[in-house]
């Protein structure tokens, strides 16, 4: 995957279909930031899944040839861990390829299944959610879906469904913050279109309920 400069020329390459380089590009898009401070170009990604930033943090230190630490944080009761990360090129190609997480590139859609895969994977570790309960009939019951407030959530969708996955309603999450905060939406996504699509979580905690699911003897879907 290339991104053209201003005069048309290929400037960076991200090449997409190397192992990680999707993953990595669909945790940026779900819970990344970038942030430039003077001279310092920073890539910072938080989440309570110690697996998914040790992943990430794996993805770029090999990418990048570097040693960049992971760092444990209690902001409240919840322990979060940390991946930071200070590579101009990196910076200005996440930047660059998604337009400031506005849009899912074009490549991540003509790219190999296994990468399409990848990049789902890391959209779902970090604002995609797996759940499991009992229902009124006393039956197992598991829900898939996906929460966001990005400008990229309807590609996102169509990227999923091109590969036979079936989505159900956008629906408008409330505001718990402030009158200020972003609208976010949710979106179910049907469990057994999801796992024959060969998608799948990267992160155990999510994926052990997926499993779960797997071989659940009404293997449901809803």
């Amino acid at each position: 995957m290339g991104a053209d400069n201003h005069a048309g020329k290929i400037q960076y390459r991200y090449p997409l279909n190397a192992k990680g380089n999707a993953y990595l590009l669909g945790v940026y898009m779900g819970d990344g930031c970038c942030n430039k401070d003077g001279y310092h170009y920073c890539l910072s990604v938080i989440s309570e899944d110690r697996d998914v930033i040790e992943k990430t943090r794996s993805v770029v230190n090999l990418l990048l040839n570097k040693n960049y630490p992971l760092k444990c944080l209690m902001p409240n009761s919840t322990l979060l861990y940390r991946f930071r990360s200070y590579n101009r090129w990196l910076f200005e190609i996440l930047i660059e390829l998604t337009v400031n997480k506005s849009r899912i590139p074009e490549s991540v859609f003509s790219s190999k299944r296994e990468a399409i895969s990848e990049f789902v994977a890391g959209l779902m570790d970090t604002d995609g959610y797996i759940s499991t309960g009992i229902n009124k009939s006393g039956y197992q019951r598991f829900a898939l879906g996906f929460v966001n407030s990005g400008k990229w959530l309807d590609q996102f969708i169509s990227l999923i469904a091109s590969i036979g996955v079936k989505v159900g309603k956008k629906t408008l999450k409330k505001k718990y913050r402030s009158k200020s905060e972003l609208d976010c939406f949710q979106v179910n996504i049907n469990l057994r279109s999801f796992v024959e699509a060969g998608l799948y979580f990267s992160c155990k905690r999510k994926q052990q309920i997926l499993e779960r699911y797997k071989s659940s003897v009404r293997y449901q879907s809803y």
